[in-house]
C-alpha cells in the first residue's frame, strides 16, 4: 500500500514564533517525530523562500516545497491553486491560515480553524481583515474534508456563526508546551536576562500581542487602582508582545504609566522561559481566545495564572488559575493583589498549575491529526 502523501502548509511560520505559528511549528515538528508515522503517511512540508530553520534537521525524513513568496495574499491565493496539482497530494492541510479561495483540483482538504473573531468582535479587525478571513473561513469550513479546532469553546462557536452541520467534521486538538518551559532556570541566567532587558526585581507579566481583543487597556486600569493602593510596594508590570492592528492607542495609554510598565516587543524563548520564571504573577486578560497559549506556557513554567471568564480561557486554565470579569478592573486588581500578598495561594497556584499543564501535550496533537488526515483519506474513499 503506498503511503498517505500529506503537505502541510508552513509557509506562515517565518513570523515570529506566537500563536498560531508556534502550534503550527511545534505540531508539524511532533508529527515527523511519531513512530508510526511511516510508512503510513509521506508528509511534504511548504515554506517560503527557504526551509525553516527548526525543520532543517528533518530535511531527510520528508519533502519539502520552497514558496517564492513571503506574501499571503500571493502565495495562498494564486501559487497554491497552481503548484498543487503537480504534487500528487492525498491531503493539503492548512494549520496557519485559511485555504485558497479556488480549488481547483484534489488533494483534499484539511484546515485549522482557531476561532470566530471575525464573527464575535468584529470590530477587533480591519474591515478588510473581517470581510477577508470571514470569507476563507466560511468557504473553507464548507469545502474542507475534515476541520481541527483548538478547543470545545471554539467548536461551539465555529457551530454558532456557520452552523451545527459542520461540527461532524471538526475535530479538536489543543496546544501545548515544550518541556523546556518547565525546566527550572538558573539564578545566573535570570540575573543575565534580568540585566539584559533591564527588567526590575518584582514585577507582574502579560505575554500578549498590543491589539484591541488582547484587552490590555482593562489590565492597565487594574494596574494603575493596584499601584495607587499600594504605592512603591508595588511591582510594576512588563508586557511582552509584539505590535498588532490598532495598537497606537494602547501604547500611548502604556506610556502614561512611565517607569512602571516595561513594553518588550519580543524575546528569545530562552529569554521567555526565565522571564515567566522570575515574574511575582501572569495575568491574561483576553477578551476572546481559541484557546490561548500563554497560560499553559506560564502553567508549565511555574508562574501563577490570573485569566478572564471568557471564551475558551476557563477550559484551558481548569481550577489552577483565578478567573475575573475581563472587563471588571476591580475585580482585575484584587486578583492580582490577592496573589502578590498571599504566598501559600502562590504555591498552590503553582502546584496545581503544573498539573493542569501537564495535561497537554504535542504528542497527543499530532496523533490527533494524523488520526484527522486518516479520516480525511477514508471519507473520500467511502
Amino acid at each position: 500500500m503506498n503511503p498517505l502523501r500529506v503537505g502541510i502548509d508552513l509557509t506562515g511560520i517565518w513570523h515570529r514564533p506566537t500563536g498560531i505559528f508556534r502550534y503550527t511549528a511545534e505540531t508539524a515538528k511532533q508529527l515527523l517525530l511519531l513512530p508510526e508515522s511511516e510508512p503510513a503517511l509521506r508528509y511534504v512540508l511548504f515554506f517560503a523562500r527557504e526551509i525553516h530553520p527548526d525543520f532543517v534537521p528533518f530535511r531527510h525524513s520528508c519533502e519539502t516545497v520552497l514558496c517564492p513568496t513571503r506574501n499571503e495574499l500571493l502565495s495562498k491565493q494564486f501559487w497554491f491553486p497552481c503548484i498543487l496539482p503537480r504534487l500528487r497530494l492525498d491531503i493539503m492541510h492548512y494549520p496557519t491560515f485559511p485555504p485558497p479561495f479556488l480549488r481547483l483540483s484534489s488533494p483534499r482538504t484539511v484546515m485549522t480553524f482557531y476561532d470566530t473573531g471575525p464573527w464575535r468582535y468584529p470590530q477587533a479587525q480591519t474591515l478588510h481583515g473581517r470581510l477577508y478571513f470571514r470569507t476563507l473561513l466560511s468557504r473553507g469550513i464548507r469545502r474542507c474534508e475534515r476541520a481541527v479546532t483548538l478547543s470545545k469553546h471554539a467548536k461551539s462557536e465555529i457551530g454558532h456563526f456557520l452552523g451545527n452541520r459542520y461540527l461532524p467534521k471538526i475535530s479538536i486538538a489543543p496546544g501545548a508546551v515544550r518541556p523546556d518551559f518547565g525546566e527550572v532556570v538558573s539564578d545566573t541566567r535570570k540575573q543575565q536576562v534580568q540585566s539584559d532587558h533591564q527588567l526590575p526585581a518584582s514585577f507582574f507579566l502579560t505575554v500578549a500581542t498590543v491589539e484591541p481583543r488582547k484587552n490590555l487597556p482593562t489590565l492597565f486600569a487594574a494596574y494603575t487602582q493596584l499601584k495607587h493602593q499600594l504605592g512603591p510596594t508595588c511591582p510594576a508590570l512588563v508586557v511582552v508582545g509584539r505590535k498588532g492592528w490598532n495598537c497606537d492607542d494602547i501604547l500611548r495609554y502604556m506610556t502614561t504609566l512611565q517607569e512602571n510598565v516595561l513594553f518588550l516587543d519580543h524575546i528569545s524563548d530562552l529569554d521567555l522561559i526565565a522571564v515567566y520564571q522570575m515574574a511575582t504573577c501572569f495575568i491574561f486578560p483576553s477578551l476572546y481566545e481559541g484557546f490561548g497559549l500563554p497560560v499553559v506556557e506560564a502553567m508549565t513554567a511555574g508562574c501563577p495564572v490570573i485569566t478572564t471568564t471568557s471564551s475558551s480561557l476557563p477550559e484551558v486554565a481548569g481550577d489552577a488559575a483565578l478567573l475575573v470579569d475581563p472587563l471588571n478592573t476591580g475585580e482585575m486588581a484584587r486578583a492580582m493583589q490577592q496573589v502578590l500578598q498571599d504566598t501559600a495561594l502562590q504555591q498552590r497556584m503553582i502546584a496545581a498549575g503544573r498539573v493542569q499543564a501537564a495535561c497537554f501535550s504535542w504528542e497527543e496533537t499530532a496523533r490527533i491529526y494524523r488520526d484527522v488526515y486518516m479520516a480525511a483519506s477514508a471519507s473520500h474513499n467511502s
